[in-house]
């Protein structure tokens, strides 16, 4: 079972070339299309960790048109360092794409509230 273990709010509009850059940082595998209103998965990769963790990291748009990006861990005993360093790695690469991010300080589906 997968769990959530950091979610980071993407500051700003996404149009289609934000959208390749912030895959293409995050190095995303594409998926869903920015013109399809329905569609809230835009990328996906897998981290194989050696110790045998799983992490899953995804780029989702909200229905109210926020932009965010989330990681979820096979084991529930990722340490806080990791979850750390993986934040500040994530953040980098969205900075490199052009946007401003923020980790939330407690990992929740959906829109920040």
């Amino acid at each position: 079972m997968m769990q959530l273990v950091l979610v980071i709010d993407i500051d700003g509009d996404v149009d289609q070339s934000g959208l390749e850059r912030l895959r293409a940082h995050l190095n995303l595998k594409k998926q869903g299309r920015l013109t399809d209103d329905w569609d809230q998965e835009f990328g996906y990769r897998t981290i194989e960790e050696t110790s045998g963790q799983r992490i899953n990291i995804g780029l989702f748009r909200e229905f109210d048109g926020s932009w965010l990006v989330d990681a979820s861990a096979s084991d529930s005993e990722v340490s806080t360092e990791e979850i750390a360093l993986l934040g500040a790695q994530l953040i980098q690469q969205i900075a490199a794409a052009g946007y401003q991010a923020t980790m939330r300080a407690k990992p929740t589906y959906g829109p920040k509230t």
